[in-house]
């Protein structure tokens, strides 16, 4: 264990997310800057029907020199595997050692089920896509037919494919475990507490150890809502309806109990993130609980909990900030801020 915390301390990265939004010229030239402010990691989604994040990633490949860029998220139920494989490692030879591939379960409600994408259990899908996905950048031919997609000893007709780093995005406790059994990495989502963030390092090496892995090649990444702001009451009251109702939505059911999200507040939180004229019950969501989901105040206190995080296992910050929060916030100047003035101040 103190092994893997000196490890942890001495490469901590940051990264963040942008949308590949019009026009795309504007999305290379925030992502090159962020390069020269020293961000080692940008993510873009594959997110609703908006442009394709395999190839805005190729473009900005073409405006950028150094910084490592991911596609967070995609999902084996919008895209077959081989397909994700063949996208994968042509970015990855573009920018040897510096594409990351995040994979998890994709928008169901939004995009699935409105596309007819196939279903299937979560857990066995993601598992054996991680697998194939690995199976194929190693040369191998695979054959797998499941509810989800089918192989027939297919192979990348591709000589010498790269090695790509496969992070899984999740907030399941199951998923966490697979993830530490065969991912590089894990995306913890809309997680800032740092006691939950030490039980889903512990579900992650639990998977470590199922497979005899060392928890020192598994990559744990923090993607939460991050605001540099003086003014935390009205940061606080900008993230509560939003971001931290949608965030609790989206979770697995354990975590959010453990992130302290009321049984009996639940289902009312849930129908307010459908219908914006209920209003949310006294209490649901507290400031306390903000905190949890979030982090949001000066500089000094957004870096003290980023060392928080640290310590109990994080190695790099998924910085984002959430769409409703940009007529309030603007993102380049919060993008900047956390790395000149918070960064220099979590220290080593």
């Amino acid at each position: 264990m103190a092994a893997e915390k000196e490890r942890r301390l001495s490469r901590m990265k940051f990264s963040f997310s942008l949308v590949p939004s019009s026009p795309i010229a504007k999305f290379g030239d925030v992502i090159a800057e962020a390069e020269s402010w020293g961000y080692d990691l940008a993510w873009t989604p594959d997110q609703g029907f908006m442009h394709d994040p395999f190839v805005a990633l190729s473009y900005l490949m073409t405006r950028t020199e150094k910084i490592a860029l991911g596609v967070g998220i995609t999902n084996p139920y919008q895209r077959h595997p081989i397909q994700i494989a063949r996208a994968a490692v042509t970015l990855a030879d573009m920018r040897p050692g510096g594409f990351v591939l995040g994979l998890g379960a994709g928008e169901k409600r939004r995009i699935r089920d409105r596309v007819g994408a196939p279903t299937g259990p979560f857990i066995d899908t993601i598992s054996v896509t991680m697998q194939v996905l690995q199976d194929l950048f190693d040369g191998k031919k695979v054959s797998v037919s499941n509810s989800v997609f089918e192989l027939d000893d297919v192979g990348l007709e591709i000589s010498n494919p790269p090695k790509v780093p496969i992070f899984l995005a999740t907030t399941h406790p199951d998923a966490f475990r697979a993830a530490g059994a065969y991912a590089d990495g894990v995306i913890v989502g809309d997680v800032a507490d740092p006691a939950v963030m030490q039980q889903i390092v512990d579900w992650i090496r639990e998977g470590a150890n199922s497979q005899g892995r060392d928890m020192r090649d598994i990559s744990v990444l923090a993607w939460c809502a991050t605001i540099v702001a003086e003014d935390r009451a009205a940061v606080i009251e900008h993230l509560r309806r939003p971001v931290i109702g949608s965030a609790i939505n989206g979770m697995h059911k354990a975590t959010r109990g453990l992130m302290g999200v009321s049984p009996e507040h639940f289902p009312q939180i849930r129908a307010a993130k459908f219908d914006a004229s209920l209003a949310l019950p006294e209490g649901a969501i507290p400031d306390d609980m903000v905190d949890r989901f979030a982090i949001a105040g000066p500089p000094d206190y957004c870096a003290e909990r980023i060392r928080a995080l640290r310590d109990v296992g994080v190695d790099t910050m998924g910085f984002r900030m959430p769409v409703a929060l940009t007529q309030a916030y603007d993102f380049e100047t919060n993008l900047r801020r956390l790395i000149h003035d918070v960064v220099p101040l979590i220290g080593t």
